[in-house]
């Protein structure tokens, strides 16, 4: 298996990140996005690649990267990558905040940050690049304070009425209400805003009766919402099925390297992915979605095209060291070599 070459040890050096010259063609941050990404904690993300990890060991990263993280976050990034302009949705505080705020804003990305008192989560991935393994490591975010929580609906219930597309990504966290998407994407629906929901579980099906454009899950995600196994492709179609009932649009069904579908009131398709040499499989999802966001605003009515395009945002993705930034480029090579098929039945 191919894979990227390993640098020397390196120091990590930390510091606020500068405007990318590749991005200022995106437009002024301040100006209204066509996109929001609606999400709950960002992160500051280290990726640290080892040749080999050893546990219990004292084990010295070759690869350091230092970048700003989450659902939402890394689905804004890809987004910008891609060329289409977003704000970004969030509790954020102390000095991981500082720096996930100016990581995005270099981005062209309109960072629109909840206040915390708290001090932003930290992530770190560390992938064993000799075995190709990657493991996520998640710090949990401080608890907001109910001011927080209470700015941070009136804020975004406002945002959503203004944008393009709403894209909500992430779970719930355990214990929290799960009507608490709903708010949004009532007014969202209201201001005729097209929603793209990247969820699952409770805080999924309470949004379905209002319509979303689309659902996109990965086949746990889905055995997990539905509450049954999703073992094989007529599984799968059933289970996606109960959920377009419900009132999705269009539901986007992943399993990594293997077939994914998607389900419409015009029947399934599925597609066939290429095998590739996976680097780091962290925000492929995130970036799928962005792919799909990016082809659907260009042209609304080939949607099965834009699933092809998110996937291979996707692989692309999984081909980097880095969340969502990948080569845009390569992504259309790689959907070129997906294989569409429309299922019978």
């Amino acid at each position: 298996m191919t894979r990227e070459p390993l640098a020397e040890p390196t120091k990590e050096v930390l510091q606020v990140p500068q405007e990318d010259e590749t991005v200022k063609k995106i437009g002024n941050p301040g100006a209204r996005p066509d996109v929001v990404c609606l999400g709950l904690m960002p992160a500051l993300q280290r990726t640290l690649v080892f040749r080999h990890v050893e546990l219990g060991e004292v084990n010295r990263a070759v690869e350091c990267h230092q970048t700003a993280g989450g659902k939402a976050v890394n689905l804004a990034v890809a987004l910008a990558t891609l060329g289409t302009p977003a704000r970004v949705t969030g509790f954020n505080g102390g000095a991981t905040g500082r720096f996930v705020a100016a990581y995005v804003r270099a981005r062209g990305i309109h960072p629109s940050f909840t206040p915390l008192a708290g001090p932003t989560r930290s992530c770190t991935t560390v992938i064993d690049a000799g075995a190709g393994v990657s493991t996520e490591l998640i710090e949990e975010g401080p608890e907001p304070d109910a001011a927080a929580w209470t700015a941070f609906v009136s804020r975004n219930r406002r945002l959503a009425t203004q944008a393009r597309l709403l894209a909500i990504s992430g779970t719930l966290p355990p214990g929290m209400d799960e009507d608490f998407y709903t708010p949004f994407v009532q007014v969202a629906t209201a201001a005729n805003v097209p929603v793209v929901i990247d969820s699952h579980s409770g805080g999924l099906l309470r949004i379905l009766p209002y319509g979303p454009l689309l659902v996109k899950l990965n086949v746990r995600e889905l055995e997990k919402t539905c509450g049954t196994a999703c073992a094989d492709e007529t599984a799968i179609l059933d289970a996606a099925e109960r959920l377009r009932a419900e009132g999705a649009n269009w539901v986007w069904v992943t399993q990594g390297g293997n077939p994914a579908y998607l389900i419409g009131a015009c029947g399934a398709m599925r597609y066939d992915l290429p095998a590739i040499p996976v680097n780091n499989p962290i925000g492929s999802g995130d970036c799928a979605a962005a792919g799909f966001i990016h082809a659907w605003l260009a042209n609304a009515d080939r949607v099965a095209d834009a699933v092809r395009t998110g996937l291979g945002c996707g692989m692309a993705n999984a081909l980097t060291r880095v969340p969502a930034q990948f080569d845009p480029e390569q992504a259309v090579r790689l959907a070129g070599r997906i294989r569409p098929s429309r299922i019978n039945g």
